[in-house]
């Protein structure tokens, strides 16, 4: 991670018939474009036996991942089999010259590495290439980054850190596990052997939740993407969107430390290009939040995401935290036909016991690891409302182009206050009037 990555989570929380959880968004180190390249640097003195075996580890494994990376591409099944150090239930405890002599074990392995390169095939994938870099504390191991782009979504290089624990079988190095590293995301088809791929005209819908989910997925994308293509030049004309079952999937997708308190219902995230902007964003869907929210909720937090998705190909940068979330829910909750008091009852309910917010929202208090969320991010939301009143829907997209920045938070803040009065008739001060006598009015 770079200083240009950030993470965001927005609480979306409704009364009644939808119950939303948040979101976050998140930028990718830009990657190169460069070729593999191996590195031999071994891990303890240049005598050491052990240090010897791990260097040529590194080496050797190079050439088989070249060679997997070809099968995977290819489809070439056979090819990429010979990689593998069991892959066809070989005897337990067969002598592989590296194994901590599980025998099963390394058969249920081989299969995970067959399982996976099915997955691979099943999304499809325009690039695949790793850069293998020093051993690490087993000597037959390497931790390598992965290179990859999906089919049809990817500008850019998607990165990831994988370990893979080579073996040696007469005389010939093959992969007997390979092991996604956190914190980085891992790779779909390693964090999901068994996804299922669902397209449609706007989506690349892929998971291992089941069917219908995945259709109302490609559903949603479908309607919401074209319309914000019509409102943002540039919008990606198909989107990645993926659909774990179960939390550790998800820990795996998004590299959160497993078993970590899940604080967000979505995630939007890519690398960005040297203008700022994404080159191939995807959304990670919470399991827990998609299992508790109604088929409106589900709706209305997948178009909240793809608001994200829109705005960050097209604009160069990111607006002011409170802008670029309450736009999106500005879209999101739109979906959700229902009335704007009841969508925002626990910030009114705050209005309405004096303990409601004074200030337009600030990026900590929108941080859910400082604190509560919800009625921040309901406040963020009534900002962009009042933006629209002021100067109607072009007025707020106007807005979050011309608040972006590529220099972080406080740059964004302080190009947005010299853009509001241009853009809005007001500065500051006059929008947290508007915003607050809003709220009043609500909350009545």
């Amino acid at each position: 991670m770079t200083s240009r990555d950030r993470r965001r989570a927005v609480g979306l929380v409704v009364a009644a018939t939808v119950a939303l959880g948040g979101c976050t968004a998140a930028d990718e180190p830009d990657a190169g474009a460069s070729g593999s390249t191996a590195s031999t640097t071994p891990s303890g003195d240049a005598g050491d036996t052990s240090s010897d075996r791990a260097s040529e580890a590194a080496t050797a494994v190079s050439d088989v991942l070249r060679t997997r990376d070809r099968a995977t591409l290819a489809g070439d099944r056979a090819a990429f089999a010979a990689t593998v150090a069991h892959p066809d239930g070989a005897t337990a405890g067969a002598d592989d010259g590296g194994s901590d002599g599980d025998g099963d074990a390394d058969h249920d392995e081989g299969s995970r590495q067959l399982a996976a390169f099915d997955a691979a095939g099943r999304l499809g994938l325009s690039r695949l290439e790793h850069d293998v870099v020093a051993p690490v504390d087993d000597p037959a191991a390497v931790d390598v980054t992965l290179r990859y782009r999906v089919d049809g979504i990817d500008r850019g290089d998607r990165t990831a850190t994988v370990r893979y624990r080579v073996v040696e079988q007469d005389g010939r190095w093959l992969v007997a596990a390979q092991q996604p590293v956190a914190p980085g995301a891992a790779p779909p088809w390693l964090a999901m052997p068994d996804l299922a791929v669902r397209r449609s005209d706007h989506a690349v819908v892929v998971g291992t939740a089941d069917t219908p989910a995945l259709a109302a997925a490609a559903r949603t994308v479908d309607d919401v993407l074209p319309r914000l293509a019509r409102q943002w030049q540039r919008t990606p004309g198909r989107t990645l969107v993926l659909l774990p079952a179960t939390p550790a999937e998800a820990d795996a997708l998004t590299g959160a430390p497993s078993g970590a308190p899940g604080t967000v219902a979505a995630l939007t995230d890519g690398p960005l290009d040297d203008t700022g902007r994404a080159t191939g964003d995807r959304v990670v869907l919470d399991p827990d939040a998609q299992a508790r929210l109604t088929a409106v909720g589900r709706d209305v937090v997948l178009a909240h995401e793809l608001v994200h998705v829109a705005v960050r190909a097209t604009v160069p940068g990111t607006p002011p935290l409170w802008l670029s979330e309450g736009y999106a829910d500005h879209v999101g909750y739109g979906r959700a036909d229902l009335p704007q008091r009841t969508l925002a009852a626990p910030l009114l309910d705050a209005v309405r016991a004096g303990t409601g917010p004074d200030a337009i929202p600030t990026a900590d208090a929108l941080d859910p690891q400082a604190g509560p969320i919800e009625t921040g991010y309901l406040a963020a939301w009534q900002v962009a409302e009042t933006v629209v009143d002021l100067a109607g829907e072009e007025g707020l997209r106007a807005l979050v182009r011309a608040c972006a920045s590529t220099d972080g938070e406080a740059a964004a803040e302080e190009t947005c206050d010299g853009a509001m009065p241009r853009v809005l008739g007001t500065d500051r001060d006059g929008l947290t009037r508007r915003w607050l006598e809003r709220l009043d009015r609500l909350a009545r």
